[in-house]
C-alpha cells in the first residue's frame, strides 16, 4: 500500500512539498497529520505481518528428519529440506496415476516427484530422497508396491 512514499519524516515533507504542493503554514499541519496517520498505518501493518509469521511458524510442521548412522551432522542438514513423509507419498501416488500402466522405474519415479514437488536436489540430497521414498513404498505396502526397480501402484 505504502510502497512509493518515503519512510522518513524529512522526505517525506519534501514528497508532499513537491508532488502534493503543500506550503504554508496550512501545509505544515496537513502534512504533520499525514504522517501521523502513516505511521499509525505502517505500524498496524508491522504489527499484522509479525502476528502472521507467529501464526505461520506455530502452523507449519516440522519437517521428518531421516536419520542415519553414519555422518548425521550433515544429513539432518539436508534432512531438513525435504518434504514430508505424507506430501512426498501423495506425489508419488499422483505421478503413479499419470504414468502407463501406473508404473515407473524407481529413478524415473524419484525425478518426477522431485520436479511436481518443485525441489532441486543436489547429489548429497539424492540419498536421502531414496531413503525417504523407500520409506514411503513401505509404509503403503497396499496402495505402491515395489518390484525390483520398478513401483507399481495398485487399487
Amino acid at each position: 500500500m505504502l510502497e512509493n512514499v518515503p519512510r522518513k519524516q524529512k522526505q517525506f515533507c519534501n514528497f508532499t512539498v513537491n508532488s502534493l504542493r503543500l506550503r504554508g503554514p496550512h501545509g505544515e499541519k496537513v502534512k504533520v497529520e499525514i504522517w501521523a496517520l502513516l505511521t499509525k498505518v505502517r505500524d498496524e501493518e508491522k504489527k499484522r505481518r509479525e502476528e502472521n509469521d507467529k501464526n505461520v511458524q506455530q502452523k507449519k510442521p516440522t519437517p521428518q528428519k531421516i536419520e542415519d548412522v553414519s555422518d548425521s551432522s550433515t544429513e539432518s542438514e539436508t534432512a531438513t529440506d525435504l518434504p514430508s513423509e505424507k506430501a512426498v507419498t501423495k506425489a508419488m501416488k499422483k505421478v503413479l496415476k499419470k504414468s502407463s500402466n501406473k508404473q515407473l522405474k524407481f529413478k524415473s519415479l524419484r525425478k518426477q516427484v522431485q520436479e511436481s514437488l518443485s525441489f532441486k536436489a543436489d547429489k548429497d540430497a539424492k540419498k536421502e530422497w531414496k531413503k525417504l521414498m523407500q520409506q514411503c513404498v513401505d509404509s503403503n505396502p497396499n496402495k505402491m508396491v515395489m518390484d525390483g526397480k520398478t513401483v507399481t501402484l495398485t487399487k
